[in-house]
């Protein structure tokens, strides 16, 4: 039966900083009070190891039967890079990232969860993050809807889609929102270095 294992590699930091107001003010003014910082949003990747057993040859009973061993890789070949479009409730922010598969069998992507800030405030358990892959950076929109969200007090684990062939890479658009009831106490503070775990399962 196939394993699955997962590591975590980080991204340098991109500073995004957004204006607050109340949802309902929105549609009034966009010469908004106070200013807060959206720090870091970091790409982790699974690093997936390990060792699956593939038939390469097949025999009728009695005769030799080959088993080959092959690896299963991911890892990231372009950063994430955040939109600096001001974020205010119910904005969302995205940016692209291109995942690759290193190994030799075919990996189903997925996400696997959400690592929290370093230290988390009332602007990090407001924020929705979320993923999908697309086929283009074009495609990357922030009224793009994401596959899967999910916050860190309850952070998804959900196929992502996309399989990935030996050597193949797929483009994966993250994004971040303010949830639109987020409460005046988010104002001015920060939320750094947060990521994904992306993961790869053989298929």
């Amino acid at each position: 039966m196939p394993t699955t294992r997962r590591g975590r590699l980080e991204n340098g930091q991109h500073a995004v900083s957004f204006r607050f107001a109340k949802a309902g003010d929105l549609l009034k003014t966009y010469l908004l009070a106070s200013a807060a910082i959206l720090g870091a949003t970091l790409l982790a990747t699974a690093a997936v190891g390990g060792t699956y057993a593939l038939l390469n040859s097949s025999a009728s009973a009695g005769q030799t039967v080959t088993i080959q061993a092959g690896s299963a890789a991911v890892s990231i070949t372009s950063p994430l890079v955040l939109s600096d479009a001001q974020l205010y409730p119910g904005a969302r922010n995205v940016g692209t990232v291109e995942v690759r598969n290193d190994g030799t069998v075919s990996l189903a992507l997925r996400l696997f969860g959400l690592t929290p800030p370093t230290a988390q405030t009332a602007l990090s358990e407001d924020l929705v993050i979320g993923a999908r892959t697309v086929s283009a950076a074009s495609e990357c929109t922030s009224s793009l809807t994401p596959t899967i969200t999910g916050t860190f007090r309850s952070a998804p684990v959900a196929e992502l889609g996309t399989t990935l062939a030996p050597g193949a890479t797929a483009m994966l658009c993250v994004s971040v929102v303010l949830s639109a009831d987020a409460p005046s106490a988010s104002q001015s503070q920060t939320a750094t270095s947060f990521g994904l775990l992306i993961d790869g399962r053989q298929v």
